[in-house]
This record gives C-alpha cells, sequence and structure tokens, in this order.
C-alpha cells in the first residue's frame, strides 16, 4: 500500500524534508512543526498512515503503518521491514532533490531504513529518540548499504546519554558513522522542542 502524506508547499528557502511522526496514533503537527521552526526546511512532507482502495473504488485508510508487538515494547519486524519499503517507495514517488528524511521514535528508524536503501537519493537523515534496540531490527539490506549519507543520532531525554552510545555503537557494527547530539536540560517540551528545531537547522545546514 501507498503512504498517505501531507505536503506543505516551502515556506522559506531550503532543503525539501520527508518527516516521519512517532509510534502511536498519527500527528504529523508537532514533528512538522519542529522542522518547518528550524530555519533550514523548504517544501516539506509528512506522511501519517498507508492507504489502498477496494474493487469498489472506496479508500481504505491506516491509522499508522508501523506498530509495537502487543503488550511488548519491541517493534515488530515484519510491520518495520514494510514501514521502510513505504517511505523508500514515497522517497522514489516524490522525486524530491536529495531530501533530509527526519523521524522520531519508531519513524526515526523508518526513516534511517528508507535513507540507507536509497543513500544516493537522499541528502542526510535525522533520528530523534530511536530506540536502540529497534535499529538492529532494520531489513538487513538497509543496513549492509554502503556509502550512507550523513546521519545524526539525537536524543532528548536528558538522562538518556547512553542512549545515543548505544545506537552509535550499534550502526557502527554495521560500518555505519553517525554524529551525536543529546538535549541535557530539564526545561520542558517547549524548550527541547526548539533546541531541537535549532538542532536539525544547525545540522541540515552544515551537512
Amino acid at each position: 500500500m501507498k503512504l498517505a502524506y501531507r505536503d506543505f508547499p516551502s515556506t522559506a528557502s531550503g532543503v525539501p524534508a520527508i518527516v516521519f511522526h512517532p509510534e502511536g496514533p498519527p500527528s504529523v503537527d508537532r514533528p512538522t512543526h519542529m522542522a518547518q521552526s528550524s530555519g533550514a526546511v523548504g517544501r516539506l512532507v509528512a506522511p501519517f498512515g498507508d492507504y489502498a482502495f477496494y474493487p469498489s473504488g472506496m479508500e481504505v485508510g491506516g491509522i499508522c503503518w508501523y506498530r509495537a508487538v502487543p503488550g511488548s515494547t519491541s517493534a515488530d519486524p515484519i510491520s518495520l521491514t514494510k514501514a521502510v519499503v513505504q517511505a523508500t517507495d514515497l522517497v522514489d514517488d516524490l522525486g524530491l532533490d536529495r531530501p533530509a528524511l527526519v523521524g522520531w521514535g519508531q519513524g526515526a528508524v523508518v526513516a534511517l531504513g528508507a535513507a540507507l536503501l536509497r543513500a544516493g537519493q537522499v541528502g542526510s537523515v535525522i533520528c530523534v529518540d530511536a530506540i536502540p534496540a529497534h535499529l538492529e531490527l532494520l531489513p538487513p539490506s538497509a543496513l549492509a548499504g554502503g556509502n550512507p549519507p550523513p546521519v545524526l543520532l539525537a536524543a532528548t531525554d536528558p538522562a538518556g546519554v547512553q542512549t545515543v552510545a548505544d545506537q552509535q555503537e550499534r550502526l557502527g557494527g554495521h560500518g555505519i558513522v553517525a554524529s551525536v547530539w543529546h538535549w541535557t536540560a530539564y526545561d520542558g517540551d517547549d524548550e527541547r522542542d526548539k533546541a531541537v528545531a535549532e538542532r536539525i537547522g544547525q545540522w541540515l545546514t552544515d551537512v
């Protein structure tokens, strides 16, 4: 099935971006706002689910295209692989000029998988609050690919310094070199979101 998405026209000069929301009921508003507030993003596309059509022509919508194993914090490898394939197809279909892929939570893992599979078409990938163990569940073809785009691993839990270290170690085991950024303040959600937006802007300006 194809991904349904919202397409936000450019509000500023900058690189095109595809933003992937975290797991759970899909909401593209907050991650989209952070990406736009970075000041480094032009056109922005935010997928929010998958869709298909019955033979009658009626649309079938999906609330989210990846899920966790019921009763567990683990990812469903089959669902995750499907999500990566769908995200890769979206990169192909949109034909954006070396977009940045920006994801939160499980969406960060999906963004990374798609970026690794389409390294020549993607300019960079930013993974915010990805669960380290889920990185190992990416399709082997993605983890085995060569010449990945620049990768930024970010964590917004002030106590999560080990999270980015674990992420970096896991990807390093597959020959993927990534930069890391860790937000260490305890100033609340608004300040955290501002810090993430600023870091996204710096990263996209520098790569």
